[in-house]
């Protein structure tokens, strides 16, 4: 039963949604934004998506349901294209009596049921739901993009090929003009569902049968719901991204790598494109760096308070070296830039070298390695040098040249920043060994040498209180049982926030080991790395398990996350 506007707003009135100043100005932003009453109430923060649009159904006579919450059997979505479910905004839900009932969020629109009617040829019952529920399960049910895929599928038969984009032309059954436009529009919905998902990287991969697209999301892959008909595209959607990346098209055989500048909303992204060949085509690798997430401060970056005091301490001399180790996507470059920023003063002259630059620091003079021309970390530091600066941070020492460049840099009152992959703080010394630099040159430059790793938070939208196994806990992270009973304990049940993953954000943990005297002998007498990490822990040192053990306890992230993330104690 559908009913005029007017009397809508009315109804919202007294059921007490709204009083007469918040109809007024909710009316005023529909009017100027063309959007529908209902749509405007949350956005206003008057009333929750749920509560306005339960009213609108309880208003039509309507059931209001949660598409997500049900089950869809897929029969029902292999009868409704994406295309018209898109086009039209509804969700196909169930059958009854011999009706399909399609969840919708404009009841109010007389001409849109007469649409779904006339094009589906079938009788319809309509129901309530949320945009958002409608835009969430239109990508869960038909995948990422499939609007896009059904439009340039001129018919069923085109499904299983191959399409081919090349630089000279394109498949000429499709037609150019359509090809191209709905492969810009596909890539393009691609990327923006990773950026508004929080996403890393996008892994585009295809394998014989199938191209496999993946999000990485808090350093967990998700594969995202794509139709199955992209196998057939997957040549023209990595054309595409290589003339977004400024790539050679027509160059398969060898890896390449480019970078897109991005812009969505107000935020800037940069796309760190990556290329592989593989037997079944190239898989595509698109690192996502968000220039806002670049600009922490230390105190943001989640580090302990007695942490983040030590740190401020190394990176207040006026020279020596300071290295944070860890894999690749543990926040290593993140914590550098935002210890640069601290050091940044007009007092001050600070240089980087980096592969490639992250991010655009202002104040700070960059460089980029240029390996194609022989510009690498050795040479740049060498060059640095003679622009007399104090602070100079060194993107990553990867072999001997770049490591005796920046142990001599610092021994030669420049305090010098870098990164090294070793998997844990003590281990920063047998790997600068390892590439030939002499220990009693660590042992005279080396401030400090610290790992880190990043770890999921609870969701806060669905966290709840849980207990832990003293048991097995105490076990693992060798403490007394008494620490287990004190703690503040949370573990998220899953929610759509956090993807039923019961995790939400990241934070880092780190372990810091200051050379000391007693460090220092030990290094001139090439002691092993374990030897090292023992007398550290003698003097104080925390682990990055007992570090995380700490997050734990005040409810912060759980007991699995840390064990996943860090080794043995």
């Amino acid at each position: 039963m559908v009913q005029e506007p007017k009397a809508f707003e009315r109804f919202l009135l007294q059921q007490n949604i709204l009083d007469e100043a918040k109809l007024t100005r909710a009316r005023a932003e529909a009017v100027k934004n063309d959007l529908p009453l209902v749509e405007v109430i949350p956005q206003l923060g008057y009333a929750t998506a749920e509560t306005a649009y339960r009213a609108l159904a309880d208003f039509c006579e309507m059931r209001f349901v949660l598409p997500s919450k049900m089950q869809i059997p897929p029969e029902i979505i292999a009868r409704v294209p994406a295309r018209f479910a898109t086009h039209y905004r509804f969700v196909p839900v169930q059958e009854a009596n011999g009706a399909l009932v399609v969840a919708l969020s404009d009841p109010l629109n007389a001409h849109l049921l007469d649409d779904i009617r006339l094009v589906l040829k079938r009788r319809i019952e309509a129901v309530v739901t949320t945009p958002a529920e409608i835009q969430k399960v239109t990508k869960e049910l038909y995948g990422v993009g499939a609007d896009t895929m059904e439009r340039i599928l001129i018919s069923e038969e085109h499904a299983g090929e191959v399409v081919n984009l090349e630089a000279t032309g394109m498949s000429a059954d499709l037609g150019d003009d359509t090809i191209d436009a709905s492969i810009i529009k596909f890539v393009n919905e691609l990327i923006l569902e990773a950026v508004q998902s929080d996403t890393t990287d996008i892994h585009i991969e295809p394998f014989e049968d199938f191209l496999r697209v993946r999000y990485r999301i808090d350093g967990i892959l998700h594969q995202v719901p794509t139709p199955p008909s992209i196998r057939g595209f997957h040549s023209a959607i990595v054309s595409r991204i290589k003339i977004m990346a400024n790539l050679n098209i027509a160059e398969r055989r060898l890896p390449q790598d480019g970078k897109i500048l991005a812009s969505f909303g107000d935020q800037q992204y940069d796309l760190r494109v990556s290329i592989l060949p593989t037997p079944h085509g190239e898989t595509v690798n698109i690192r996502i760096l968000s220039r806002s997430s670049m600009l922490l401060t230390l105190d943001q970056l989640g580090f302990q308070a007695e942490d983040m005091k030590l740190f401020n301490t190394f990176i207040s001399k006026p020279h020596g070296i300071i290295l944070v180790t860890g894999p690749t996507g543990s926040g290593k470059t993140t914590t550098l830039y935002a210890a640069l920023a601290k050091l940044n003063s007009v007092d001050r002259k600070i240089l980087t070298i980096e592969d490639p630059i992250e991010y655009q620091l202002a104040g700070i003079s960059q460089m980029q390695v240029q390996p194609r021309i022989g510009f690498d970390f050795s040479l740049g530091l060498r060059s640095m040098l003679r622009h007399d600066p104090d602070v100079m941070l060194v993107g990553e020492i990867r072999d001997y040249e770049t490591a005796e460049m920046a142990i001599r840099s610092s021994l030669t009152g420049h305090l010098v920043l870098s990164t090294l992959h070793t998997n844990d703080a003590a281990g920063a010394v047998t790997r600068l060994t390892d590439m030939g630099v002499e220990p009693f040159l660590i042992s005279s430059t080396m401030i400090a040498s610290m790992a880190q790793r990043l770890l999921r938070r609870v969701c806060e939208n669905c966290a709840a209180p849980t207990q832990l196994d003293p048991a097995a806990i105490c076990d693992e992270f060798n403490i007394p049982e008494e620490e287990v009973r004190q703690g503040d304990f949370r573990k998220g049940r899953g929610c759509d926030i956090c993807r039923h993953t019961g995790y939400k954000g990241r934070m880092a943990i780190c372990e810091i080991l200051p050379f000391t005297n007693e460090i220092k002998d030990l290094t001139v007498r090439r002691a092993t790395s374990l030897d090292i990490k023992r007398l550290a822990l003698q003097q104080g040192m925390r682990t990055l398990r007992m570090s995380g053990w700490q997050r734990v306890r005040q409810g912060i992230t759980t007991a699995e996350e840390v064990l996943r993330v860090t080794a043995d104690a």
